[in-house]
């Protein structure tokens, strides 16, 4: 097996368990997410077969949701949403937020997939 074949094996084995879109891993990587496609069809990675075979302890945790009552609204509190995790970390969101942006820090922070 050549060094491309190898990079591209562990390239989308890396992708099928990280449960993202092919575009957003490949984004994510710096290559085309048709390539990513093909290099999976060429290499006979099917990946429900790996989500098949991957731990259920790699799913996400699920934490509870405590809905506060609204606060009277400062100029310094002009978030639409605000969340707050358990280790004390907020994030909040303007009303004119960028959906996918939202998604990438939720992403990083653990949440969905």
């Amino acid at each position: 097996m050549d060094e491309s074949t190898r990079i591209w094996r562990d390239r989308v084995a890396r992708w099928h368990k990280s449960g993202h879109s092919a575009r957003v891993f490949a984004e994510q990587e710096g290559v085309n997410a048709g390539t990513l496609y093909s290099w999976s069809r060429r290499l006979g990675m099917q990946r429900s077969e790996y989500r098949q075979r991957s731990e259920k302890a790699t799913l996400p945790a699920l934490l509870p949701v405590v809905v506060a009552p609204p606060a009277a609204t400062t100029p310094s509190s002009s978030a639409a949403l605000e969340i707050v995790f358990p280790d004390g970390a907020v994030v909040r969101v303007p009303p004119t937020f960028d959906e996918d942006t939202l998604a990438r820090v939720v992403r990083a922070l653990g949440g969905a997939r």
